[in-house]
């Protein structure tokens, strides 16, 4: 069993260019990706906690609302570090806020995302569509699939 790294972040969060975006809809992105689309490229390796992490997918659905590491983190100032599959040895791979930022502004802007990009919007997205995102974040293109 693998144990994962868990730091606390220093900074404090910061008001993201979601292009127009809810929080909770990137989220969503953020899950599709991690709980079925980029398995087979990436793993979690661990979590930079926010210095006050806070529910984004989950804020109106339960009481109390749970926060989900995985994709609640990196909106809130802290981070996903992600290891490639293919390079177990390189650095890990930071999501946190930044990434985001341009990821989604890779999806919307990129031949290779723009598909995607609609998709979403219409709320059609579906693991392909977290992974391309995923991707975009941070690598900066699409490497694999």
């Amino acid at each position: 069993m693998t144990r994962l790294r868990m730091d606390k972040s220093t900074e404090p969060a910061r008001d993201l260019d979601l292009l127009g975006q809810a929080p909770r809809d990137v989220a969503s992105l953020l899950v599709s990706a991690m709980e079925s689309g980029s398995g087979y490229w990436a793993r979690i390796e661990g979590y930079i906690e926010p210095m006050t992490p806070k529910a984004i997918i989950d804020a109106d659905i339960s009481e109390p609302p749970e926060v989900y590491p995985h994709c609640d983190y990196p909106l809130t100032g802290g981070a996903v570090l992600l290891r490639r599959v293919d390079e177990p040895k390189a650095d890990p791979l930071r999501l946190d806020g930044e990434a985001i930022e341009r990821g989604l502004r890779l999806l919307r802007d990129t031949k290779a995302g723009a598909m995607h990009w609609g998709r979403w919007l219409a709320q059609r997205h579906d693991a392909t569509t977290g992974d391309v995102f995923l991707q975009l974040c941070v690598l900066g293109e699409i490497v694999y699939g």
